[in-house]
């Protein structure tokens, strides 16, 4: 069995809303951190943030130890090379830009420790792009966390081809201090697993109001009022920003490949993607409606802020559920296919980072098998040319036994 290194000093690179909240979950655990970042403002805003989010979570009794001693705990600075000369692990937070990180890792892995690893908390850049900026390929990592860090259990840790068992096994047991549930991506690929694995559902519900086979309301009502869903994928994609966000990532993905292409194995996701970002996304993103921070997007918001789009319970009969988890557990079943996942871990990453009830595998015997398979087979049968390997049932399925 490999060791684990001893993690007692980390560093965040980024004060942002995912690097102060991964600070503050870090100085709850009882480790020094050590928060960085260009401009003092930010850390000071970033400070603020954490303070107020340790009074919240100390007034629900969350926390038992005080506020103030926990902030006692972190450090902000602006210079990275003071603030990361003694520390264990370093996790960056900036931006998501392929670029950027390589820059960032590459200047960190000059002034940290040799035993130091490096970690980025990248949602879907190839790790082993980033870990080849440096020259401890092997201890460069990805851990992906979800938003909010202080809330989510789940954190997915992704092993680059160069991530020695040591640097891994290390990182799980960081995150279990923390009381994370980390899951694990064995292969840098894009989007790794957890997103990955919900991709079909995305993909589906998006190209079946593309078709005109159901209207946006419709689909999401399925998702609310037969599936469970706490957000239909039109109302989520509005909240997040996503017909602004997703355009970039397959730019950003696509330039990857070229250097890199085993980063999309699967082709056809990368197509379909392009195709609805093209179609879709990037026509709404340039006309404004990026949902909820411009008041507009699949739905409206008024006021510019928040409110659950009303969609009528009666809608939800207009569809057959399956006919979007049919592609949604094939997607899931390539990853395991494939070796991204375990069955186990993409469920996980269902309940514990999508809010789901149960894990999408666990709706294969509620649909059925046969039916799933039949679905897909009809739907390939309609489908282009170009998309009809999304749409053939993957091996998982075919030989699945309740």
């Amino acid at each position: 069995m490999s060791a684990t290194l001893s993690i007692d000093k980390i560093a965040v690179i980024g004060s942002g809303l995912m690097g102060y909240g991964i600070a503050q979950v870090a100085a709850i655990s009882g480790q020094e951190v050590s928060l960085i970042d260009i401009k003092e403002e930010f850390l000071a805003k970033a400070m603020q943030k954490i303070s107020e989010s340790l009074n919240r979570l100390s007034t629900k009794g969350r926390i038992q130890e005080s506020p103030g001693s926990i902030l006692k705990r972190i450090k902000t600075t602006t210079d990275l090379r003071n603030g990361v000369s003694s520390v264990d692990c370093l996790i960056e937070a900036v931006y998501e830009d392929i670029n950027l990180k390589r820059q960032v890792l590459g200047e960190v892995d000059q002034c940290t420790p040799r035993h130091t690893i490096l970690a980025s908390n990248t949602s879907g850049l190839s790790v082993t792009v980033m870990a080849e900026a440096t020259k401890r390929r092997e201890k460069v990592i990805g851990m992906h966390w979800m938003n909010p860090p202080q809330l989510m259990r789940l954190v997915e840790v992704i092993k680059s081809k160069y991530t020695d068992e040591e640097t891994y096994k290390s990182i799980l047991c960081l995150c279990r201090r923390y009381g994370k549930e980390p899951v694990t991506a064995k292969k840098d690929t894009w989007y790794f697993l957890a997103a990955r694995a919900r991709a079909g559902w995305t993909v589906e519900s998006n190209l079946m109001y593309m078709r005109s086979e159901a209207n946006i309301q419709e689909i999401d009502a399925v998702a609310r009022y037969r599936v469970g869903l706490p957000m239909g994928e039109f109302e989520l994609m509005d909240f997040v920003g996503a017909v602004d966000i997703r355009p970039s990532g397959v730019k950003s993905t696509e330039q990857i490949i070229e250097n890199y292409p085993e980063f999309e194995p699967w082709p056809v996701l990368l197509k379909v993607f392009r195709y609805l970002s093209e179609e879709l996304w990037q026509p709404m993103s340039e006309k404004g409606l990026n949902g909820v921070k411009t008041g507009k997007g699949f739905y409206e918001y008024p006021k510019g802020k928040y409110a659950k789009p009303e969609v009528p319970e009666e809608l939800a009969v207009k569809v057959d559920p399956v006919q979007l988890m049919a592609p949604a557990l094939n997607v899931a079943a390539w990853c395991v296919s494939n070796r991204v996942g375990s069955i186990e871990d993409v469920n996980k990453s269902f309940r514990l980072a999508f809010g789901w009830p149960k894990g999408i595998f666990e709706f294969v015997n509620e649909y059925g098998a046969d039916k799933i398979m039949s679905v897909l087979k009809e739907k390939e049968e309609r489908a282009p040319g170009w998309l009809r390997d999304f749409y053939k049932v993957d091996p998982l399925l075919a030989n699945w036994k309740p």
